[in-house]
């Protein structure tokens, strides 16, 4: 599922945001590190576990990146899922490609 969300965000036009990552490593190595956060591995097992009419609800302890909040608001649009993360400040609702926050977080 992973693979799967990979190439259908890059389909349209998803672009990972490598210059987050200042380990000093190539930029196929940063892009695989940003697909494997712990968010998308969440909403991968909630894709394939949940049923198509449930939101996915994610919760962790430390605030989203901004790779992760690009990735899901286009994740909620091509599934047309509901995805409701909690960081450790505030919930975020990505419905239809958009987040409650409008972007401030």
């Amino acid at each position: 599922m992973l693979e799967e969300i990979s190439h259908r965000l890059k389909s349209v036009g998803y672009s990972p945001l490598t210059s987050q990552i200042t380990v000093d490593v190539d930029e196929e190595e940063k892009e695989q590190a940003l697909l494997a956060h712990s968010e998308k591995l969440a909403i991968a097992f909630g894709l394939i576990s949940l049923a198509p009419n449930l939101p996915v609800h994610i919760r962790k302890n430390l605030r989203i990146c901004e790779d992760c909040h690009s990735a899901i608001k286009l994740i909620s649009r091509l599934w047309n899922r509901e995805i409701i993360v909690r960081d450790r400040s505030r919930f975020h609702h990505f419905r239809e490609g958009t987040c409650s926050c409008n972007d401030f977080w």
